[in-house]
């Protein structure tokens, strides 16, 4: 037995969604379906229907498309319907013809009855102007929630394109480990700076510490070499002072 295949419309029908929603489904792949000229075909095993393991998919269906001719039907006996009392107009026909009642009184039943159906049907139209205002704000709303739930399904069909992305739960697991060996790691690193800061500091700290010992050291030295030079230069002159002096003089010191 071949496998039944619907219309766009008919699917439509049968899920309650509107040709628009079924449609992008069809488009994004998320609904298989068959091209056949202008339109679609979708097989019965691929219609999105969530039904229990007892019921059978093939005779749903049919019940569903069965269901919305049984509403086209009816609606189409309602709208043929009159406000029109046919039993009044029938006696009046008859009294007129019986010549039991005269010219005016019979223009005068006329008249109230033309005037009870004016109003009846001013009220008709009134409850189908309000029928159709309730009908296009029904529209819109429906229009807002389709671009609402187009919103939704791109929103979802993007979130699950990104969630595809993302690594395996193992994944994560041990990216976790890594990022924990890796924070310890950095912690011990941190550590052996600060130690080697603080011995570089005490370093620097004893090295300032022994230049200025040897600053001072230094200008110790330089003290000193100016009384040497001092020394030096009275030793000069005292050795000048004897080289001019006779031998006689630097024998008995006079």
């Amino acid at each position: 037995m071949p496998e039944s295949q619907y219309s766009l419309a008919e699917v439509a029908k049968i899920t309650g969604k509107s040709e628009k929603t079924i449609s992008r489904w069809i488009k994004s792949g998320k609904l298989p379906a068959v091209r056949q000229g202008t339109g679609y075909l979708i097989n019965e095993e691929d219609i999105p229907l969530k039904l229990a393991a007892d019921i059978d998919r093939h005779t749903y269906i049919q019940q569903r498309l069965l269901h919305y001719q049984d509403d086209g039907d009816t609606s189409a006996k309602k709208s043929d319907k009159r406000p029109v009392d046919m039993q009044e107009i029938l006696g009046m026909a008859n009294l007129i013809a019986n010549g039991q009642s005269e010219r005016s009184q019979v223009s005068d039943n006329l008249s109230s009855m033309l005037e009870k159906h004016q109003s009846e049907v001013q009220k008709i139209i009134k409850e189908q102007n309000e029928l159709a205002e309730k009908y296009a704000r029904a529209t819109y709303q429906i229009g807002q929630l389709e671009e609402r739930n187009r919103f939704l399904e791109e929103s979802n069909l993007r979130l699950e394109q990104k969630i595809t992305l993302l690594p395996p739960p193992e994944q994560w697991k041990s990216t976790r480990e890594e990022l924990k060996e890796a924070r310890e790691t950095m912690r011990e690193t941190e550590k052996s700076y600060q130690q080697r800061i603080l011995d570089t500091e005490r370093k620097l700290q004893e090295i300032t510490f022994q230049k200025e010992l040897l600053q001072r050291e230094k200008e110790e030295l330089e003290e000193q070499k100016e009384v040497l030079k001092e020394e030096q230069q009275q030793t000069q002159t005292a050795l000048e002072e004897e080289k001019q002096k006779g031998f006689w003089q630097r024998l008995f010191g006079a």
